[in-house]
């Protein structure tokens, strides 16, 4: 049988009613959708707030950095992490709600924060491990520095030592060298005893050698060798400089402040006993400068002319005179009044004058 139109109406009319969403539903929609997205703005805005306040305290703990030793590194800041608890809103229900629903206010689910521990410990004890790598440091370049003195006073010390050393060696080859003076001084004379010596024998010889050889009837005609008679021949005397003088003449090699010189001791004449001397030296009564070397016991060492006005080709005769008349003569060594070592040879200036009697 064929429905009526009124029937297929009314069937509709029904349908329709069954598929539509109470007004009550869509309320509770958007009152859960606009307290998700507060909830939401909240969490993103405390976020912000937490990072900046975390930034502000970190910045202002100072850290020092080392060079030396590597620093550990930063610990990561740590981020809040957020875990909403809230679940999605159960299916609505279908049945229609009472205006009292409506009004009351649901219990909205409160989202849970959880961070993680907080990082003060974690830089007190980078504090701890810097401030120990710091004294560390401190403690290390306070060792270094006493190395650096103790091995500066060793090399001080090796140099006084290598200076000692040194003077010892200049001292050491200064006395060699006055050794060596004083034994050439002593060859020298010797030597020039050794050839006055020979020169008297060979007179010696020459006079015997010219009486042989003379006639015997001549032999009353020649004269008697000559003898050293108290009463003839040459004689010398001397008269020493004094300080003074000697200072002002010895401009090469200047006396030294304090020094007392050497004195003779006895008398300021002798007669020039030589053959030699007496027989070939024809020199004229004449007074002339000498520098005489005195050793530190008082013992002649030679005679050196400095007269300028002595020709230097007479010089030796002169000075073969000079070691003549003062050998074996005693002299008060050179002295310092305030009890130093004196020198081992000093000079002494006399002004010695040959006579004939």
């Amino acid at each position: 049988m064929t429905p009526s139109v009124a029937d297929q109406t009314s069937t509709l009319a029904k349908d329709w009613r069954r598929h539509t969403d109470p007004p009550g539903l869509w309320v509770a929609v958007v009152i859960g959708s606009l307290s998700l997205h507060l909830i939401a703005f909240w969490l993103i805005r405390s976020y912000q707030s937490s990072l900046l306040r975390r930034q502000q305290s970190q910045a202002a703990i100072p850290i020092d950095f080392v060079e030396i030793a590597p620093q550990p590194k930063s610990p990561v800041k740590p981020r809040a992490k957020v875990q909403p608890t809230t679940s999605l809103p159960k299916s609505v229900s279908s049945k229609p709600l009472s205006t009292n629903q409506k009004l009351q206010p649901k219990n909205l689910p409160q989202p849970v924060v959880t961070t993680k521990p907080n990082s003060t410990n974690t830089e007190e004890k980078n504090a701890v491990a810097i401030a120990q790598q710091q004294q560390r440091q401190r403690e290390l370049v306070q060792q270094q520095q006493r190395q650096r003195e103790l091995a500066e006073q060793q090399r001080e010390l090796a140099q006084q030592q290598q200076r000692q050393r040194e003077l010892a060696k200049q001292q050491r080859e200064l006395a060699q060298q006055q050794q060596r003076q004083r034994e050439l001084a002593e060859q020298q004379r010797q030597l020039a005893q050794q050839q006055q010596r020979q020169r008297e024998l060979t007179e010696q010889q020459r006079q015997r050698e010219l009486a042989e050889q003379t006639p015997q009837g001549s032999q009353e005609k020649l004269p008697p060798p000559p003898t050293p008679q108290s009463g003839g021949g040459l004689f010398a005397l001397w008269v020493p400089l004094s300080e003074e003088e000697q200072r002002q003449k010895m401009t090469r090699s200047p006396l030294p402040e304090g020094l007392k010189l050497a004195e003779h001791i006895g008398s300021n004449e002798k007669k020039v006993e030589s053959i030699y001397i007496n027989r070939n030296l024809d020199l004229p009564v004449v007074d002339f400068l000498v520098s005489l070397v005195i050793d530190n016991t008082g013992k002649f060492i030679e005679a050196e002319v400095i007269d300028p006005a002595i020709p230097k080709a007479q010089r030796s005769d002169y000075e073969q005179y000079a070691n003549d008349v003062f050998q074996g003569e005693k002299f008060k060594p050179a002295y310092y009044s305030d009890g130093r070592t004196p020198p081992e040879r000093t000079n002494r200036f006399v002004r010695l004058k040959i006579e004939r009697r």
